[in-house]
């Protein structure tokens, strides 16, 4: 049985900076909500409010998806890893994570190109507030390569036939009583 891992790592307080950026994004289109909603009431103009929500949203989805990957609140097929034993269960997860790892790693290199594109050539938002694109791009890429390094992590525990930390935290969730939603 695997003792919890009690200190965190470099990677943690990675994905730990990229989901509190997430978060920040995520009431920061509250405030911007807010403020459009105040503005409508008002003669006080707004412009370019829905591009800065549409920014922030993207943002904050891409931003946290390497935590919400270790901590298991990424969608797996927990019921068949369960049914199928040991020696299964580790080749399954072994392919399953090869092939999210190929995907993250496509997916953190196409926005990595298209970000690098945009601002080669000097691309800017066609909306009523105009930035350089990279600029928003940019967090995509960011949380693309957190998630890249958060299922290379997992891969790599997997390989070495070590609990990945998504089942920790799923064994620690039913451990601990809560036998709410599982994934």
């Amino acid at each position: 049985m695997e003792a919890p891992i009690l200190r965190k790592r470099w990677l943690d307080h990675l994905l730990d900076v990229c989901a509190a950026l997430g978060a920040l994004c995520i009431l920061a289109v509250c405030i911007v909500m807010i403020a459009m909603s105040i503005s409508r009431e008002t003669s006080i103009t707004l412009k370019g409010g829905d591009d800065i929500v549409a920014w922030l949203c993207a943002a904050s989805a891409f931003l946290i998806l390497g935590q919400t990957f270790q901590h298991g609140g990424i969608v797996r097929v927990e019921m068949l890893l369960e049914a199928v034993g040991t020696k299964r269960r580790w080749l399954l997860e072994v392919i399953s994570l090869t092939i999210c790892l190929i995907f993250a790693g496509y997916a953190a290199w196409a926005l990595g190109s298209f970000a690098w594109q945009s601002w080669d050539i000097g691309d800017v938002s066609q909306g009523q507030i105009v930035i350089p694109l990279w600029i928003p791009q940019s967090f995509a890429v960011i949380g693309a390569l957190g998630f890249l390094l958060a299922v290379g992590d997992e891969w790599l525990r997997v390989v070495r036939r070590q609990k990945p930390r998504y089942q920790l935290a799923q064994e620690a969730k039913l451990a601990a009583g809560d036998f709410g939603e599982t994934v």
